[in-house]
């Protein structure tokens, strides 16, 4: 399996701690909505211990249900990969 091509530019997003989307189809003002909801999920229960993701995530989930309707998912964590088989 090859890697993708080193992007400096998102490295040093994600190093300062931006937020990446790498493809969405959501209407940019969503996009924006989402991306706040994140953040602010992170720095709410973030702390030296790391990040609360099951708490950060469902503060996410329930900030875009409450803004936009309830049919929106939230995936956060490390190491995911999927499949696809016929």
């Amino acid at each position: 399996m090859e890697l993708p091509a080193f992007d400096l530019g998102e490295f040093i997003r994600w190093k300062d701690g931006k937020i990446i989307v790498k493809e969405t189809d959501m209407d940019p003002a969503v996009e924006f909505e989402a991306k706040d909801f994140t953040l602010g999920g992170i720095e709410k229960f973030g702390g030296a211990a790391g990040v609360d993701i099951e708490a950060a995530c469902k503060f996410v989930k329930e900030n875009m249900d409450r803004k936009f309707g309830p049919t929106f998912h939230c995936v956060m964590g490390e190491g995911f990969s999927f499949e696809v088989t016929r």
